[in-house]
């Protein structure tokens, strides 16, 4: 927790000070928190009082209002490194990672040695899939103060993600015996029990967890990771109920960002773009004149769409596994480019009209951003995995004519509830799998969105249907190597092999390097009533798809 007894520098009520300092010195710091509420209450305006009570707010997952209660003691404190620091805190749960880092790098410019604030900036670097950054931050701060359990915890779920579980036990040990109810630490070795298969064990560890007082992210985390443990014993059910409650902590959390009708989240946005394109004319929808859109050597440009959690990690980690393909997962090499031209109206016509030196521009500017990741085309067919690139197919068009799309295709049933179930970075994109419902309506929207792209845009175009891959790897990925101009190789088979050499980030990646399975097949039967108000939404595309209405 933030040291949060400086008094800053602001005349106040000496009564109300007094009672502050004897809740915190006490180690009382609910109490603080609600004396310095009172205080607020009477006009009394005070750097530290102001922190309390964002504090209180944080913990009560009340994260806008914090924000205003830190950017207010800001005013009075420009310089305040604790209230930098805790600013930097909040917005980074908020998802608005860019902004924190700025009041992390200003409170260290103050104070280089102030522990938080390296944790708070390392936290920041991880969101936004900075790991080096990440891991030197964390563990700055765990050199600064050895006794701080936030960055023990972070380094514990970095052991275990290195595949160190003797480590990653030892941190996580080390940081529960400071501070017994911290959460990620407690989840480290809840995990650490699921891997060993002991998941009774795990289900103890995060019963009693979730019964003590946890903030609403902590809670958030635990209820999923008691969803995954539960369905590890065959409780599939009462998973789905875990996942519900640990997404609706996020939504309580998350909904004054993404309620906001300033923000459009991927329904509205699907369906804006739906609109917009049943109306175009597929003439206008050629190829910008200039260059073809291939890399300056390289031998072929593929762009692997879908849905998320359609099969894109196996098959692109089947290509990867081609001595003649060098493949991305999930970086921001096209949607990088895509806000200016896709949030309006107006940016899809410039979109639409886009002349010959301005797609150069951002041909160019694509390519740099992909050798940026550590990708060299040259000689090599390049794979850029990213499913929710399936909204921008309308730039694929415009500025790589060359480029071939691969559209996974997967069970609708499975892809909703398996993106539902899994955690990931918060986003206007992500927003909807907090909700079953919505996840269902995104699935519909950008599904009915990519027929009409089909239709309008001039794509070379494969449908992968992940089934078939599992079930004839061989045949399928023949298939799929004569789409894109690449002999067969034995090489191919050693997917399982590959990705456990690469920096795997999805959450599919455990799945991956266990090989071909047919567990996840059909798995959507197994959660009983819970997915019954999906399977109308959903029903026309099981059908287009030619899935078995109950298979």
């Amino acid at each position: 927790m933030q040291d949060l007894k400086n008094p800053g520098a602001r005349p106040t009520s000496e009564a109300h000070m007094a009672g502050v300092m004897q809740a915190l010195n006490g180690g009382d710091t609910a109490r603080a928190v609600m004396l310095a509420d009172q205080a607020l209450a009477t006009g009394d305006e005070h750097v530290l009082f102001l922190n309390l009570s964002a504090f209180g707010l944080e913990e009560a997952g009340r994260l806008e209002e914090a924000t205003m209660r830190l950017r207010r003691a800001l005013q009075l404190a420009p310089q305040d490194v604790l209230i930098l620091t805790a600013l930097g805190n909040v917005l980074s749960k908020l998802g608005q990672t860019e902004e924190s880092l700025v009041y992390f790098n200003a409170a260290l410019a103050l104070n280089p040695r102030h522990a938080h604030a390296h944790n708070g900036r390392a936290t920041s670097h991880a969101e936004l899939g900075q790991e080096q950054e990440a891991r030197q931050g964390h563990m700055r701060a765990a050199d600064l103060d050895p006794n701080y359990p936030d960055p023990l915890g972070a380094l514990a779920d970095f052991a275990l993600r290195d595949n160190q579980p003797d480590l990653a036990r030892k941190l996580a040990e080390r940081a529960l015996q400071l501070q017994p109810d911290l959460a990620p630490a407690a989840m480290v070795l809840a995990t650490l029990e699921a891997k060993a298969g002991e998941h009774g064990a795990a289900l103890i560890r995060l019963d009693g967890l979730l019964t003590g007082s946890l903030a609403p992210l902590h809670r958030a985390a635990a209820e999923q990771l008691l969803g995954e443990q539960l369905e590890a014993t065959g409780r599939a059910e009462e998973a789905l109920d875990a996942y519900v409650r640990s997404n609706r902590q996020l939504r309580r959390i998350y909904d004054p960002v993404y309620a906001s009708p300033e923000v459009e989240t991927a329904v509205p946005l699907a369906r804006r773009l739906t609109a917009y394109f049943e109306k175009a004319d597929p003439a206008d929808w050629a190829a910008a004149p200039g260059g073809d859109g291939l890399s300056a050597g390289g031998r072929g440009h593929v762009f692997l769409v879908g849905f998320v959690r359609s099969g894109t990690t196996l098959l692109e980690q089947v290509l990867a596994s081609h001595p003649a393909v060098t493949a991305l997962e999930e970086q921001a090499t096209l949607r990088a480019m895509t806000d200016p031209f896709f949030n309006t109206e107006a940016g899809l016509e410039r979109l639409r009209t886009l002349s010959g030196p301005e797609a150069d521009l951002l041909r160019a500017d694509y390519w740099e951003r992909v050798r940026s990741f550590g990708i060299d085309p040259v000689g090599k067919v390049f794979v850029d995995k990213a499913p929710l690139s399936t909204l921008w197919l309308p730039m694929i068009a415009k500025l790589f004519p060359k480029a071939k799309v691969l559209l996974a295709i997967r069970d609708p049933r499975d892809v909703v509830l398996s993106s539902f179930k899994h955690r990931f970075l918060l986003n206007a994109l992500a927003w909807p799998f907090t909700d079953l419902t919505e996840t269902a309506e995104f699935y519909a929207a950008l599904m009915e969105l990519t027929t009409l792209y089909r239709a309008k845009l001039p794509l070379q175009l494969y449908q992968h249907r992940h089934e078939d891959l599992v079930r004839n790897f061989d045949g399928e990925v023949g298939r799929i190597c004569d789409f894109l101009g690449l002999e067969w190789t034995d090489s191919l088979r050693d997917f399982a092999e590959t990705a456990r050499k690469r920096d795997v980030r999805t959450p599919s990646k455990d799945q991956v390097r266990r090989g071909l399975y047919s567990e996840g097949m059909g798995r959507w039967r197994r959660y009983g009533a819970g997915v019954e108000p999906i399977l109308p939404i959903l029903q026309p595309w099981v059908e287009r798809y030619g899935y078995d209405a109950d298979a």
